[in-house]
């Protein structure tokens, strides 16, 4: 990705998913995505959810994420779900809904790690062959990685860095 997904993009694409493995339920009478287009910026978040009855009608599944930062954690909101009808069965259908796009939403983020991190920098290390190293290391700051780029140019021949809101890598050798 070229810009950080949106909490929209994100809730609709998990639908789109869900539909794609027909775990989209059909006593569903909407499903509403917040116009939430804050980025995230991080893969670092827990997904909320509130499950519960209507107040006059039905059932109702709220879902956001919350990105814990340096500051208060960060809520954004990222649609709803509703039906009309709310005997047992359909809660339980809620539910397996509120399961399936937790467990959707999981693999998705782990699948593409790197169209959710648009913060800090990342540092890749490579030995004497110029093989990457299965160890890397991120910094939430490019002050950090350019003091931790020192530490690991002490023991191994190269290192890149890669600012992750620009995508720009600069690649350091001894």
């Amino acid at each position: 990705m070229n810009k950080p997904m949106t909490a929209a993009d994100l809730f609709n694409k998990i639908c789109d998913i869900l539909k794609e493995k027909e775990a989209f339920p059909d006593i569903l009478d909407y499903a509403v995505v917040e116009h939430d287009l804050i980025p995230i910026t991080t893969y670092e978040f827990g997904l909320g959810n509130h499950l519960d009855y209507g107040g006059s009608e039905g059932i109702y599944l709220d879902l956001w994420i919350t990105i814990y930062g340096d500051n208060e954690p960060q809520h954004k909101s990222l649609g709803t779900f509703k039906t009309l009808r709310d005997d047992p069965e359909s809660m339980r259908i809620m539910g397996k809904l509120l399961a399936d796009f937790i467990i959707e939403t999981r693999a998705y983020v782990n699948a593409n790690l790197d169209d959710f991190t648009w913060e800090g920098a990342d540092i890749r290390i490579f030995d004497e062959n110029d093989k990457q190293l299965n160890m890397g290391y991120s910094c939430g700051s490019m002050e950090r990685a350019l003091k931790k780029k020192d530490e690991f140019l002490q023991k191994y021949p190269r290192v890149v860095i890669r600012d992750n809101a620009t995508r720009e890598e600069t690649s350091y050798s001894i």
